[in-house]
């Protein structure tokens, strides 16, 4: 047998009882260690439904106030046909002399005002005035509201001959200014006024009689 087929039978014996070049092993496959499970979700909240916003509607302009109404002035009362008659006595009282006494008297309609104007000139004093003003009016009742001014001066009697001593009161002005309610014929005291430095006094007593 030649060199040659030698080592070709040498070759062809090694190949057959194993491979040329030993592999090293494969190591064993380490198990890897369980995935940790994964936490449970949470159940998200419910929200609520989004409420859709309603388109904004045009309403049309209020219309503006009227202006108020100017006020209606009350009818003026007219009073009824009907006259009454009013009476005044003034009293006019000085220390103990005697009193004197003044009556006056106007008829006025319902509703309606009189008036009287008297004035004398005194030598020495001037003008000395008696003035009245008076507006009656009928209640339902019956009876009389009645108003009045009343104006009067009178002079204090003094002697020019014997002479005028100091602090004599020379005149004294009365001015009364009242409002009452009357009956029929009926008088009454409605003032009573007096003198800031003398003894003199004035009462004011008025009576109205309705005229049928």
């Amino acid at each position: 047998m030649t060199t040659r087929t030698l080592v070709l039978a040498t070759v062809l014996i090694a190949a057959g009882s194993g491979p040329l070049l030993a592999q090293p092993p494969t190591p064993p496959a380490v198990p890897s260690a369980p995935a940790a499970p994964a936490p449970p979700r949470q159940p998200q909240p419910a929200q609520a439904p989004r409420a859709r916003s309603a388109a904004p509607t045009l309403e049309p302009p209020m219309p503006s106030p009227p202006p108020p109404a100017p006020p209606v002035a009350a009818p003026r009362r007219s009073g009824q046909p009907v006259n009454v008659k009013i009476e005044f006595t003034i009293t006019d009282q000085r220390g103990g002399s005697p009193a004197s006494k003044r009556t006056i008297s106007v008829v006025v309609a319902d509703a309606q005002t009189g008036q009287i104007r008297s004035q004398s000139e005194v030598a020495g004093l001037g003008g000395i005035p008696l003035n009245v003003d008076t507006t009656p009016e009928l209640l339902t009742d019956g009876k009389i509201r009645l108003g009045f001014n009343l104006q009067y001066d009178w002079a204090a009697p003094v002697d020019a001959k014997e002479g005028i001593p100091r602090g004599t009161v020379m005149k004294t002005a009365m001015h009364d200014s009242v409002s009452l309610i009357l009956e029929s014929g009926k008088p009454m005291v409605a003032a009573q006024s007096a003198d800031p430095i003398g003894d003199r006094q004035v009462t004011v007593e008025v009576k109205a009689t309705v005229l049928r």
